[in-house]
């Protein structure tokens, strides 16, 4: 599916695909009622040791939708810590459990830029 993407869809699919469903999680979480923050917190911790999983295993390091190279590795650790954060704000129902994923996004789509030397 992502064998021969080109640089451009690359740069489209994270612009148009990746970072508006991580600004959709981050709206969940700041939009929720205090209450359900313990049931969002589960997937989060989830998604949290499987970012850190792969960073600590150094796995999944040839991501075809990358153009064959995760060059996003090393930063695995940053995106696994936020999101372990944003769990542990959920589960202990803390209005700015949100918070760290906003940071997540902006880490991510500031690293992306600077990868593809659009700033």
């Amino acid at each position: 599916m992502f064998k021969n993407l080109n640089i451009n869809k690359r740069i489209t699919y994270f612009l148009l695909g990746c970072i508006p469903i991580r600004i959709v999680f981050t709206l969940i979480l700041k939009y929720v009622k205090n209450d359900y923050l313990p049931y969002l917190g589960i997937p989060l911790l989830l998604q949290s040791f499987g970012f850190l999983y792969l960073y600590f295993k150094n796995l999944r390091l040839n991501a075809p939708e990358a153009g064959g190279k995760t060059w996003w590795a090393n930063l695995r650790l940053i995106h696994g810590a936020l999101y372990l954060t944003a769990a542990i704000y959920a589960f202990q129902k803390k209005d700015i459990s949100w918070v760290p994923l906003l940071i997540d996004v902006i880490v991510g789509l500031i690293f992306f830029l600077i990868h593809h030397k659009i700033i």
